[in-house]
This record gives C-alpha cells, sequence and structure tokens, in this order.
C-alpha cells in the first residue's frame, strides 16, 4: 500500500503534509490501535491528531476523508 502524501484530521480538518511527520505517525499506528482497542474503542485513523484532547479526531488518509463522518473537506 502506498504511502499517504497528507493526512488529515476526521474531526477539525488539521493536515500534516510533510514527509517526515507523515512517517512518524505511520510508525505508530500500531500503538494508537492498541491503545483504543483496550478502551474499547475501534480506530477510524492511523494516528491522533495533534488536537485529540479538544477534537478527538484521527488522521486519516486526505483522499479517504469523504468515507468519514467527521470533517469532510471540499
Amino acid at each position: 500500500m502506498p504511502k499517504p502524501k497528507k493526512l488529515v484530521c476526521d474531526r477539525c480538518g488539521e493536515e500534516l503534509s510533510d514527509k517526515d511527520d507523515i512517517e512518524l505517525a505511520l510508525d505508530g499506528t500500531v500503538s494508537w490501535h492498541t491503545f483504543l482497542k483496550d478502551r474499547g474503542d475501534e480506530p477510524r485513523g492511523v494516528f491522533p491528531c495533534k488536537n485529540w484532547i479538544r477534537c478527538r479526531g484521527e488522521m486519516i488518509d486526505w483522499k479517504d476523508r469523504s468515507n468519514h463522518n467527521g470533517h469532510q473537506s471540499n
């Protein structure tokens, strides 16, 4: 699966487009999913948004943003 060129928060729209930031987020995916599953939640994205405390959003591939119930960019 190709790496995304941009990640966007499914709730607040925060964007990650820096290659190193995306790589770091993807490296933390397993830990993030384990954390959520241990809490009884299902992961929606690959990593929490930096605004997670306020928005509870998760970073998704910007190409998939219309498939989620939260933020939808035009």
